[in-house]
């Protein structure tokens, strides 16, 4: 069978369990046999809506499912639907009542399907819609009715498709490559390697290709972050880096870099350089170092003006080119040691490269085996918080410190960071990455021998590495998969996964792991009684190993080779910081002798005596103020305890001649307006500065009315003048009183008066 992509194992390990008779299920659906199909039907009848995810199939295998008529009358599915691997399947008749699917739809690896008319009623997806490696399907049709998707679209693999017809009524406004992100490589809209190459697109996909080249996703960022463009931009550099006519790529390039001029925003002038720095470095005919040069100068200028996320993808881009194109490591080490200066400058959430620029650095550590210090740039990675941008990059730093403390054998962390990808149960959960710590996680199982547990995550991560062409990575699934079948004595099994193992092994020409294979093939051997070939494939083993280690050995010596430069590198800047720190200090101290020499002691004492006279007259200033704000309220306070005793004594004498209009405008004249309070704070302030702050400070349950009452106890007025200067009646002031009291959890009036006394 045609090697395939990734979509089709997005199953989770999960199987349909029924529970009482009537109810849709809550739980995910898993229907891996006819029989679980026809059992649906019985046990869920007259179910319209199933709330979560839904395989009509199996992660790896094949199934005997035929008929989904008894899948008749539902109409929602909340999560995804995936129908894999289901050879005798011949038609989806049965799903015809289905509107919504709120996850993605996959259809993968059905061998008997020839168009998807069981779908007629579909209306939206809200996910991806994959359609691949349909041996004989020769259309979409059935998806007619389809309208909306929120997602991407790929239809691939399909050596029978010769018409798209079933297309023709998606909005190509609801294509969105978005979540694309949670998988990698990026995907919009692709239709390839299908039976009729040139396939005729329907006019709504051709609009998508029209407003989706390159030139109109550099218009879609003016006036947006690189955090809100960033998948935008980084679609561009895909685009860009796919670009072969030269002709056509400097046509794009003068377009964009117009764009960004008449836009007016510095940010996509720079996203502009960069762009075009990017092209040259990976399509120009001028020489690799040239090209990395042109791209050094961008990156230094962007430093030089703090453009700090345009410098770091810079640094990134010339570390990728130092490591794959020239073998040249030791420049490698030295750019990712500028970039981790630079990306310590940045905010996680203003640069969400950051994951992808800890994972590249610590890679570079893991490959010379300094696990320990690729740990400490994966463990960065692998603590910011996810986005459907940066949620590969995350889990790769993630799946990698797995990795690193298994080669440090420390099981317990290894296995922990496995399961952190096996458990995610986010919306950033990626189906791939799964697969992929499943094998990591089931080869620690096999190294402790835990042979059941081994097994299932082994050949997941196999399933995983087949779909994605990683045969090297297939073949360290299958070998422990092999020695296990083995020592269980399945020996026709062994001999199948050992063919399997050799033939990715050449596939990927990872020949170094020849010496995980070849004892496994040796004792398959002398299992069988062949001897000789056992004793054979035990020389191949010594000689693989001793290659292996031959290679191991170079490689300590160049990491040998990059810490001595490394450290060369140390001492020149210490020397350099040194010479730059001795130059300062002799300029130091010239300026100043230079001035202590011209200015200081012409100036000194006629800046001391202007400095005394101003203390002097600010003292004066500040006395006169106290000294006048102390009589304004000595005379306030003499006012209302004057007022309070006149009114006080002809209430005393019951005189009935008292003119009681007089006496009214006596009382009025006593009690503080709002204009009179006002006045009043500020002359208090003044006089005790700080009362009332630390008051609040203290006390933040206070209100305004009780501040008032505690600033006329400060002034030590009786309960009547306070109630007259208030205007209110003393039984008033008295029950103010209490409610401090209870704020401040005093007893009684004489500690009340002990504290504003205490304060200031």
């Amino acid at each position: 069978m045609k090697s395939t992509k990734i979509y089709q194992f997005l199953i989770p390990s999960l199987f349909l369990t029924f529970s009482s008779l009537g109810q849709c299920p809550k739980q995910n659906v898993v229907l891996s046999s006819q029989q679980q199909v026809n059992e649906f039907a019985t046990v869920y009848k007259n179910c319209t809506a199933i709330y979560g995810n839904v395989t009509i199939g199996t992660a790896f295998g094949l199934t005997d499912i035929h008929d989904l008529s008894p899948m008749a009358g539902v109409r929602t599915i909340e999560g995804y639907l995936n129908i894999s691997n289901n050879p005798g399947l011949s038609s989806l008749h049965g799903l015809e009542d289905l509107i919504s699917v709120n996850g993605y739809l996959n259809i993968f690896n059905n061998d008997r399907l020839t168009t998807l008319d069981g779908l007629s009623g579909l209306v939206s997806v809200h996910g991806f819609l994959w359609i691949i490696h349909n041996e004989n399907l020769i259309s979409p049709k059935g998806l007619n009715g389809l309208t909306s998707i929120n997602g991407s679209i790929e239809i691939s693999d399909n050596p029978s498709l010769t018409s798209l017809e079933g297309l023709e009524q998606i909005d190509p406004g609801t294509i969105f490559p978005t979540q694309s992100y949670l998988l990698s490589p990026i995907i919009d809209v692709k239709i390839f390697e299908n039976g009729n190459p040139s396939i005729p697109r329907p006019p709504n996909i051709d609009q998508y290709f029209e407003n989706n080249n390159l030139v109109h996703r550099f218009q879609n960022m003016i006036h947006k972050s690189y955090v809100e463009r960033a998948v935008e931009t980084d679609m561009l550099y895909k685009g860009v880096a796919g670009l072969t006519d030269s002709v056509l790529a400097k046509t794009i390039l003068r377009e964009i870099a117009a764009i960004a001029q008449n836009s007016g925003q510095n940010d996509l002038i720079w996203e502009s350089d960069l762009l075009s720095a990017f092209y040259q470095l990976n399509h120009a005919a001028t020489p690799m170092t040239h090209r990395i040069e042109q791209m050094q100068a961008i990156a230094d200028r962007a430093g030089r003006e703090e453009k700090w996320h345009i410098q770091a993808r810079a640094l990134r881009f010339i570390s990728i080119r130092y490591w794959h194109a020239l073998q040249e490591y030791e420049k490698t080490f030295k750019t990712n040691h500028a970039l981790a200066e630079v990306i310590s400058k940045i905010d996680p959430e203003e640069f969400p490269d950051l994951a992808e620029c800890y994972r590249t650095i610590g890679a570079a550590h893991y490959f010379f085996r300094d696990y320990r210090e690729a740990i400490r740039f994966f463990r960065k990675g692998a603590s910011i918080p996810q986005t459907p941008y940066n949620a590969s990059y995350v889990t790769h730093c993630i799946n990698n410190l797995g990795l690193s403390y298994q080669k440090l054998h420390i099981p317990d962390s290894s296995d922990y960071q496995f399961n952190q990808i096996l458990l995610d149960s986010t919306q950033y959960a990626i189906e791939v990455w799964k697969g992929i710590a499943s094998g990591n996680l089931g080869n620690n199982y096999y190294l402790r021998k835990e042979y059941d547990r081994a097994i299932p995550l082994l050949k997941r991560d196999v399933s995983t590495a087949e779909s994605l062409n990683l045969w090297g990575l297939a073949a360290g699934s299958l070998i422990p998969l092999a020695d296990i079948q083995l020592s269980y004595g399945r020996l026709t099994e062994t001999e199948k996964l050992i063919q399997r193992a050799t033939d990715y092994i050449r596939l990927s020409g990872e020949s170094d792991r020849l010496r995980l294979l070849f004892p496994v093939i040796s004792k398959w051997h002398s299992v069988m009684g062949n001897q000789k070939l056992a004793s054979d494939y035990v020389d191949s083993t010594v000689h693989a190993i001793a290659v292996y280690n031959e290679k191991f050995n170079a490689l300590k010596v160049l990491r040998a080779k990059l810490e001595l430069s490394a450290q060369e590198l140390r001492m020149k800047e210490i020397e350099k910081q040194k010479l730059l720190l001795q130059r300062n200090l002799i300029m130091a101290i010239v300026l100043i002798v230079f001035f202590f020499g011209m200015i200081f002691i012409k100036n000194f004492r006629t800046n001391l005596r202007r400095k005394r006279a101003i203390q002097e007259l600010a003292l004066i200033n500040a006395q006169e103020s106290l000294d006048h704000a102390q009589t304004r309220l000595g005379d306030l306070t003499r006012k209302i305890r004057e007022n309070n005793q006149i009114i006080h004594r002809l209430k005393q004498n019951n005189d009935k001649s008292m003119d009681l209009e007089a006496l009214e405008e006596l009382q009025n004249a006593t009690i503080l307006t709002q204009e009179d309070w006002r006045h009043f704070k500020n002359l208090f302030q003044t006089v005790y500065p700080g009362f009332i702050d630390i008051l609040k400070s203290r006390y933040s349950d206070l209100t305004s009315a009780e501040l008032r009452c505690l600033c006329l106890e400060k002034l030590q007025l009786t309960n009547p003048e306070m109630a007259a200067a208030q205007g209110v009646s003393p039984k008033s002031i008295n029950v103010t009183q209490y409610r401090i009291r209870k704020k401040l959890g005093l007893e009684n009036q004489s500690e009340l008066e002990q504290l504003v006394n205490s304060v200031i």
